[in-house]
C-alpha cells in the first residue's frame, strides 16, 4: 500500500483544498503560474502532476522567421 502523506476533503462543486504538508513539498511551486495537469493511470489511479503555466516569454523565439521586418516599413505600408 502507498505511504498516505495527508488526506483532504472532495466539498461541493469538486473543490478541493490542498493539504499543508503536499504544499510544503512543493513551495517552489508560484500560484499564478503553475498549473496541475490530472490523469488516470491504468490502476484507476488519480496521477497529479505539478508544471509551470506557458508564458509569452516563453513561447518568444521559438519560430524562426527568415523573413527580415521593418516595423517602420510595416506601419508605413498600413497608410498607403
Amino acid at each position: 500500500m502507498d505511504n498516505i502523506l495527508a488526506t483532504t476533503t472532495l466539498y461541493k462543486n469538486f473543490q478541493l483544498a490542498i493539504p499543508k504538508a503536499i504544499r510544503n513539498q512543493f513551495k517552489d511551486l508560484n500560484v499564478d503560474d503553475t498549473i496541475l495537469d490530472w490523469s488516470i493511470n491504468e490502476n484507476n489511479e488519480i496521477i497529479i502532476k505539478p508544471r509551470k503555466k506557458v508564458s509569452l516569454d516563453d513561447v518568444i523565439g521559438i519560430i524562426e522567421d527568415d523573413d527580415p521586418r521593418n516595423a517602420v516599413e510595416l506601419k508605413r505600408s498600413l497608410y498607403e
